[in-house]
Protein backbone atom coordinates (compact mmCIF):
# COMPACT_ATOMS: atom_id res chain seq x y z
CA UNK A 1 0.00 0.00 0.00
CA UNK A 2 2.16 3.40 -1.25
CA UNK A 3 1.31 6.38 1.27
CA UNK A 4 0.83 9.76 0.20
CA UNK A 5 1.46 12.59 1.96
CA UNK A 6 -1.15 14.09 4.36
CA UNK A 7 -2.39 17.37 3.15
CA UNK A 8 -3.14 18.92 5.75
CA UNK A 9 0.31 18.07 7.07
CA UNK A 10 1.53 19.91 3.92
CA UNK A 11 -0.10 23.22 4.46
CA UNK A 12 1.17 23.30 8.07
CA UNK A 13 4.80 22.63 7.20
CA UNK A 14 4.69 25.46 4.73
CA UNK A 15 3.54 28.01 7.00
CA UNK A 16 7.01 26.71 9.39
CA UNK A 17 8.97 26.82 6.63
CA UNK A 18 8.09 30.16 6.03
CA UNK A 19 8.55 31.25 9.83
CA UNK A 20 11.63 29.13 9.75
CA UNK A 21 13.14 31.51 6.61
CA UNK A 22 11.65 34.64 7.98
CA UNK A 23 13.94 33.70 11.52
CA UNK A 24 16.78 33.29 9.21
CA UNK A 25 15.81 36.79 7.12
CA UNK A 26 15.75 38.61 10.46
CA UNK A 27 19.22 37.16 12.05
CA UNK A 28 20.73 37.80 8.61
CA UNK A 29 19.77 41.16 8.51
CA UNK A 30 20.81 42.32 11.86
CA UNK A 31 24.23 41.35 10.27
CA UNK A 32 24.13 42.87 7.15
CA UNK A 33 22.77 46.30 8.91
CA UNK A 34 25.62 45.43 11.60
CA UNK A 35 28.27 45.44 9.26
CA UNK A 36 27.04 48.27 6.97
CA UNK A 37 27.41 50.49 9.80
CA UNK A 38 30.69 49.47 10.99
CA UNK A 39 31.42 50.18 7.15
CA UNK A 40 30.37 53.30 7.07
CA UNK A 41 31.86 53.93 10.84
CA UNK A 42 35.73 53.71 9.11
CA UNK A 43 34.67 55.41 5.92
CA UNK A 44 34.35 53.06 3.69
CA UNK A 45 32.36 54.10 0.53
CA UNK A 46 29.72 52.01 -0.66
CA UNK A 47 29.35 51.09 -4.02
CA UNK A 48 26.71 51.77 -6.38
CA UNK A 49 25.58 49.01 -6.74
CA UNK A 50 25.29 48.20 -2.86
CA UNK A 51 22.05 49.74 -2.56
CA UNK A 52 18.73 48.48 -0.54
CA UNK A 53 17.17 46.25 -3.41
CA UNK A 54 20.63 45.03 -3.64
CA UNK A 55 20.76 43.92 0.47
CA UNK A 56 17.34 42.89 0.16
CA UNK A 57 17.51 40.48 -2.65
CA UNK A 58 21.16 38.84 -0.86
CA UNK A 59 19.58 38.55 2.69
CA UNK A 60 16.80 36.77 1.13
CA UNK A 61 18.43 34.39 -0.82
CA UNK A 62 21.42 34.23 2.17
CA UNK A 63 18.33 32.91 4.15
CA UNK A 64 16.88 30.37 2.03
CA UNK A 65 20.17 28.70 1.44
CA UNK A 66 21.02 28.94 5.37
CA UNK A 67 17.47 26.83 5.70
CA UNK A 68 18.31 24.69 2.88
CA UNK A 69 21.78 23.71 4.67
CA UNK A 70 19.46 23.66 8.04
CA UNK A 71 17.16 20.82 6.15
CA UNK A 72 20.53 18.90 4.56
CA UNK A 73 22.84 19.16 7.69
CA UNK A 74 20.67 19.93 10.77
CA UNK A 75 20.03 16.32 11.45
CA UNK A 76 23.78 16.04 12.77
CA UNK A 77 23.40 18.25 15.27
CA UNK A 78 20.23 16.47 16.55
CA UNK A 79 22.13 12.85 17.00
CA UNK A 80 25.50 14.42 17.60
CA UNK A 81 27.18 12.03 20.40
CA UNK A 82 25.05 9.32 20.19
CA UNK A 83 27.46 6.97 19.07
CA UNK A 84 25.52 5.74 16.19
CA UNK A 85 26.99 2.68 13.92
CA UNK A 86 25.30 1.40 10.84
CA UNK A 87 23.21 -1.71 11.02
CA UNK A 88 25.32 -4.85 9.58
CA UNK A 89 23.03 -6.94 7.29
CA UNK A 90 19.69 -6.99 8.43
CA UNK A 91 20.74 -6.24 11.91
CA UNK A 92 19.68 -7.23 15.19
CA UNK A 93 16.28 -8.80 15.53
CA UNK A 94 16.09 -7.81 11.51
CA UNK A 95 15.66 -4.57 12.06
CA UNK A 96 16.82 -3.70 8.39
CA UNK A 97 14.81 -6.38 7.01
CA UNK A 98 11.67 -5.04 8.74
CA UNK A 99 12.23 -1.82 7.67
CA UNK A 100 13.17 -2.56 3.96
CA UNK A 101 9.43 -4.61 3.89
CA UNK A 102 7.93 -1.47 4.89
CA UNK A 103 9.29 1.26 2.54
CA UNK A 104 8.92 -0.44 -0.18
CA UNK A 105 5.22 -1.25 1.16
CA UNK A 106 4.91 2.44 1.24
CA UNK A 107 6.36 3.11 -1.97
CA UNK A 108 9.66 5.63 -0.09
CA UNK A 109 12.98 5.02 -0.57
CA UNK A 110 14.40 2.65 1.45
CA UNK A 111 16.14 4.19 4.69
CA UNK A 112 19.30 3.17 5.95
CA UNK A 113 19.64 2.06 9.41
CA UNK A 114 21.86 3.41 12.01
CA UNK A 115 21.86 1.78 16.07
CA UNK A 116 22.41 3.74 19.10
CA UNK A 117 23.81 2.63 22.01
CA UNK A 118 21.53 4.33 24.55
CA UNK A 119 18.98 2.35 26.86
CA UNK A 120 16.58 4.76 26.33
CA UNK A 121 13.91 3.13 23.96
CA UNK A 122 13.21 5.59 20.98
CA UNK A 123 13.39 5.56 17.29
CA UNK A 124 13.78 8.73 14.55
CA UNK A 125 14.65 9.71 11.32
CA UNK A 126 17.36 12.05 10.33
CA UNK A 127 18.41 12.88 6.86
CA UNK A 128 16.31 13.77 3.32
CA UNK A 129 13.38 12.35 1.74
CA UNK A 130 16.11 10.79 -0.84
CA UNK A 131 18.48 9.63 1.83
CA UNK A 132 17.00 9.31 4.90
CA UNK A 133 17.97 7.06 7.62
CA UNK A 134 16.10 5.91 10.88
CA UNK A 135 17.85 5.74 13.93
CA UNK A 136 16.63 2.75 16.75
CA UNK A 137 18.05 2.81 20.39
CA UNK A 138 19.21 -1.11 21.79
CA UNK A 139 16.64 0.23 24.41
CA UNK A 140 13.82 0.03 21.86
CA UNK A 141 14.77 -2.94 20.39
CA UNK A 142 15.13 -4.45 23.74
CA UNK A 143 11.36 -2.96 24.87
CA UNK A 144 9.41 -3.78 21.98
CA UNK A 145 7.79 -7.23 20.92
CA UNK A 146 7.90 -8.18 17.18
CA UNK A 147 4.54 -6.13 16.23
CA UNK A 148 5.15 -3.00 18.31
CA UNK A 149 8.86 -2.74 16.72
CA UNK A 150 6.76 -3.30 13.33
CA UNK A 151 4.62 -0.49 14.26
CA UNK A 152 7.39 1.78 15.59
CA UNK A 153 9.61 1.12 11.97
CA UNK A 154 6.09 1.93 10.08
CA UNK A 155 5.60 5.37 11.88
CA UNK A 156 9.08 6.64 11.27
CA UNK A 157 8.26 5.19 7.72
CA UNK A 158 5.10 7.42 7.27
CA UNK A 159 6.86 10.20 8.27
CA UNK A 160 9.12 9.52 4.91
CA UNK A 161 6.20 9.50 3.21
CA UNK A 162 4.90 12.84 4.35
CA UNK A 163 8.00 14.61 3.41
CA UNK A 164 8.43 16.48 6.95
CA UNK A 165 11.98 15.53 7.53
CA UNK A 166 13.04 18.77 5.85
CA UNK A 167 11.10 20.85 7.47
CA UNK A 168 11.55 19.01 10.88
CA UNK A 169 15.06 18.76 10.62
CA UNK A 170 15.68 22.74 10.05
CA UNK A 171 13.33 23.53 13.50
CA UNK A 172 15.84 20.32 15.14
CA UNK A 173 19.34 22.58 14.22
CA UNK A 174 17.52 25.78 15.73
CA UNK A 175 16.84 23.94 18.54
CA UNK A 176 20.54 22.47 18.89
CA UNK A 177 21.87 25.74 18.94
CA UNK A 178 19.35 26.84 21.52
CA UNK A 179 20.34 23.34 23.42
CA UNK A 180 24.23 25.20 23.40
CA UNK A 181 23.11 28.16 24.02
CA UNK A 182 20.98 26.83 27.23
CA UNK A 183 24.30 25.18 28.12
CA UNK A 184 26.34 28.54 28.25
CA UNK A 185 23.76 29.70 29.87
CA UNK A 186 23.90 27.56 32.67
CA UNK A 187 27.70 27.66 32.83
CA UNK A 188 27.55 31.49 32.90
CA UNK A 189 25.03 31.04 36.06
CA UNK A 190 27.32 29.21 37.69
CA UNK A 191 30.50 31.47 37.81
CA UNK A 192 28.57 34.28 38.27
CA UNK A 193 26.54 32.72 41.54
CA UNK A 194 30.11 31.53 42.70
CA UNK A 195 32.00 35.32 42.01
CA UNK A 196 28.80 37.07 43.61
CA UNK A 197 29.36 34.41 47.08
CA UNK A 198 32.84 34.67 46.87
CA UNK A 199 32.71 38.45 46.98
CA UNK A 200 29.68 38.62 49.55
CA UNK A 201 31.82 36.21 51.93
CA UNK A 202 34.92 38.28 51.57
CA UNK A 203 33.88 41.40 52.18
CA UNK A 204 36.60 43.47 50.13
CA UNK A 205 36.43 40.90 47.35
CA UNK A 206 33.19 42.62 46.09
CA UNK A 207 34.88 45.67 45.03
CA UNK A 208 37.66 43.86 43.12
CA UNK A 209 35.14 41.51 41.11
CA UNK A 210 33.20 44.26 40.36
CA UNK A 211 33.67 44.56 36.81
CA UNK A 212 33.94 40.60 36.13
CA UNK A 213 30.98 40.20 37.77
CA UNK A 214 29.03 43.23 35.82
CA UNK A 215 30.40 41.65 32.46
CA UNK A 216 29.98 38.18 33.34
CA UNK A 217 26.28 39.59 34.02
CA UNK A 218 25.84 41.36 30.77
CA UNK A 219 26.86 38.22 28.97
CA UNK A 220 24.63 36.00 30.48
CA UNK A 221 22.00 37.95 29.96
CA UNK A 222 22.25 38.35 26.31
CA UNK A 223 23.20 34.50 25.89
CA UNK A 224 19.75 33.82 28.11
CA UNK A 225 18.17 36.21 25.70
CA UNK A 226 18.86 34.74 22.82
CA UNK A 227 18.35 31.57 23.81
CA UNK A 228 14.72 32.22 25.08
CA UNK A 229 13.87 33.67 21.75
CA UNK A 230 14.73 30.69 19.56
CA UNK A 231 12.99 28.37 22.31
CA UNK A 232 10.12 30.92 22.02
CA UNK A 233 10.11 31.05 17.67
CA UNK A 234 10.80 26.96 17.71
CA UNK A 235 7.40 27.02 20.15
CA UNK A 236 5.35 28.53 17.14
CA UNK A 237 7.11 26.64 14.43
CA UNK A 238 6.76 23.31 16.53
CA UNK A 239 2.79 24.81 16.97
CA UNK A 240 2.57 24.78 13.76
CA UNK A 241 2.93 21.29 12.46
CA UNK A 242 4.44 18.78 15.11
CA UNK A 243 1.34 17.45 16.83
CA UNK A 244 0.00 16.93 13.17
CA UNK A 245 3.41 15.58 11.87
CA UNK A 246 2.86 13.09 14.90
CA UNK A 247 -0.77 12.23 14.18
CA UNK A 248 -0.44 11.64 10.56
CA UNK A 249 2.65 9.63 10.96
CA UNK A 250 0.60 7.36 13.13
CA UNK A 251 -2.18 7.10 10.48
CA UNK A 252 -0.01 6.02 7.76
CA UNK A 253 1.81 3.34 10.18
CA UNK A 254 -1.59 2.00 10.79
CA UNK A 255 -2.57 2.32 7.11
CA UNK A 256 1.05 0.09 6.48
CA UNK A 257 0.85 -2.12 9.20
CA UNK A 258 -2.96 -2.87 9.27
CA UNK A 259 -3.03 -2.93 13.03
CA UNK A 260 -3.32 0.28 14.98
CA UNK A 261 -3.70 -1.61 18.30
CA UNK A 262 0.26 -2.60 17.83
CA UNK A 263 1.19 1.17 17.72
CA UNK A 264 -0.73 2.02 20.75
CA UNK A 265 0.28 -0.51 22.16
CA UNK A 266 4.32 0.47 21.42
CA UNK A 267 3.18 3.84 22.81
CA UNK A 268 2.31 2.58 25.54
CA UNK A 269 5.56 0.64 26.19
CA UNK A 270 7.31 4.10 25.44
CA UNK A 271 5.50 6.42 27.27
CA UNK A 272 5.69 3.87 30.50
CA UNK A 273 9.20 3.85 30.40
CA UNK A 274 9.52 8.00 29.51
CA UNK A 275 12.75 9.52 31.84
CA UNK A 276 11.04 11.99 34.50
CA UNK A 277 12.25 14.87 33.93
CA UNK A 278 10.86 16.79 30.60
CA UNK A 279 13.24 17.94 28.60
CA UNK A 280 11.66 18.16 24.87
CA UNK A 281 13.69 21.36 24.14
CA UNK A 282 16.44 18.74 23.32
CA UNK A 283 16.81 18.36 18.78
CA UNK A 284 16.52 14.86 19.29
CA UNK A 285 13.00 14.91 21.07
CA UNK A 286 11.71 16.89 18.25
CA UNK A 287 12.48 14.16 15.62
CA UNK A 288 11.74 11.03 17.85
CA UNK A 289 8.86 8.45 18.25
CA UNK A 290 8.07 10.13 21.22
CA UNK A 291 8.91 13.33 23.38
CA UNK A 292 12.50 11.41 24.57
CA UNK A 293 15.51 13.55 24.39
CA UNK A 294 18.71 11.71 23.99
CA UNK A 295 20.78 11.62 25.76
CA UNK A 296 18.70 12.77 28.73
CA UNK A 297 20.95 15.61 30.65
CA UNK A 298 20.22 15.83 34.24
CA UNK A 299 19.65 19.60 35.45
CA UNK A 300 21.78 21.19 37.62
CA UNK A 301 19.04 21.88 40.05
CA UNK A 302 17.46 18.68 40.00
CA UNK A 303 16.78 17.34 43.26
CA UNK A 304 18.77 20.20 45.19
CA UNK A 305 17.97 23.27 47.10
CA UNK A 306 18.60 26.50 44.72
CA UNK A 307 21.63 28.40 45.33
CA UNK A 308 19.61 31.04 47.50
CA UNK A 309 17.77 28.93 49.69
CA UNK A 310 21.26 27.05 51.00
CA UNK A 311 22.12 30.28 52.41
CA UNK A 312 19.07 30.56 54.62
CA UNK A 313 17.88 28.64 57.82
CA UNK A 314 16.26 25.57 56.55
CA UNK A 315 13.39 25.46 59.76
CA UNK A 316 9.61 26.62 59.21
CA UNK A 317 7.68 29.40 60.08
CA UNK A 318 6.64 26.86 63.63
CA UNK A 319 10.36 26.71 64.33
CA UNK A 320 12.03 28.40 67.31
CA UNK A 321 13.20 31.60 67.42
CA UNK A 322 16.04 33.55 69.03
CA UNK A 323 15.20 36.70 71.41
CA UNK A 324 16.23 39.26 68.94
CA UNK A 325 13.90 37.53 66.24
CA UNK A 326 16.60 37.48 63.67
CA UNK A 327 15.53 33.92 63.00
CA UNK A 328 11.98 34.31 62.84
CA UNK A 329 12.52 37.21 60.05
CA UNK A 330 15.20 35.55 58.08
CA UNK A 331 12.89 31.89 57.93
CA UNK A 332 9.91 34.24 56.69
CA UNK A 333 11.34 36.12 53.99
CA UNK A 334 12.62 32.32 52.93
CA UNK A 335 9.59 30.46 53.20
CA UNK A 336 7.16 33.73 51.92
CA UNK A 337 9.45 35.57 49.52
CA UNK A 338 12.53 33.72 48.50
CA UNK A 339 10.70 30.51 47.52
CA UNK A 340 7.47 31.28 45.99
CA UNK A 341 10.23 33.40 43.36
CA UNK A 342 12.22 30.41 43.25
CA UNK A 343 9.79 28.18 42.10
CA UNK A 344 8.42 30.96 39.79
CA UNK A 345 12.12 31.25 37.76
CA UNK A 346 11.94 27.84 37.89
CA UNK A 347 8.88 27.17 36.12
CA UNK A 348 9.89 30.10 33.62
CA UNK A 349 13.17 28.69 32.89
CA UNK A 350 12.22 25.07 32.88
CA UNK A 351 9.06 25.58 29.97
CA UNK A 352 9.58 23.33 26.93
CA UNK A 353 7.40 24.01 23.68
CA UNK A 354 5.56 20.71 23.06
CA UNK A 355 7.09 18.34 20.40
CA UNK A 356 4.18 15.90 20.46
CA UNK A 357 0.75 15.46 21.22
CA UNK A 358 0.22 13.90 24.65
CA UNK A 359 0.47 9.92 24.32
CA UNK A 360 -2.95 9.32 25.52
CA UNK A 361 -4.15 11.69 23.00
CA UNK A 362 -2.09 9.63 20.34
CA UNK A 363 -3.57 6.34 21.53
CA UNK A 364 -7.18 7.26 21.88
CA UNK A 365 -7.05 7.93 17.89
CA UNK A 366 -5.31 4.99 17.03
CA UNK A 367 -8.15 2.84 19.39
CA UNK A 368 -10.66 5.14 17.30
CA UNK A 369 -8.72 3.78 14.22
CA UNK A 370 -8.95 0.37 15.50
CA UNK A 371 -12.82 0.43 15.73
CA UNK A 372 -12.89 1.86 12.31
CA UNK A 373 -11.17 -1.35 10.91
CA UNK A 374 -12.92 -3.84 13.30
CA UNK A 375 -16.50 -2.13 12.02
CA UNK A 376 -15.29 -2.48 8.36
CA UNK A 377 -15.04 -5.73 8.50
Amino acid sequence: MALSPDRRLQFRILGALALVVGVNVGVLSVLAWSGLRVAAASGWSRPAVVGVPFVVGAVLLGAVGLVALQARYGSRSAVAGLELTASEGDGPRNVAGRVQRLATQAAVPVPSVAIADRTEPTCLTVGSRRSPTIVVTRGLLAELDDDELDAALAHEVAHIANRDLPVVTAVAATVAIGDRLLERERLLRRVLENAVMLGLFTGVGIFILAVPILVTGVVYLVVSAVARALLGVNAIALGLFAKTREYAADRGASQLIGDPAALASALETLADSRPKRDARLHASATLGIVSRPLPVSADDDDGEDHWVERFLPPVSLEGPADPRGLNRGLVWLHVRVVRPAVAAVRRLLGWRPATHPSTEARIEQLRTLERRRADAS
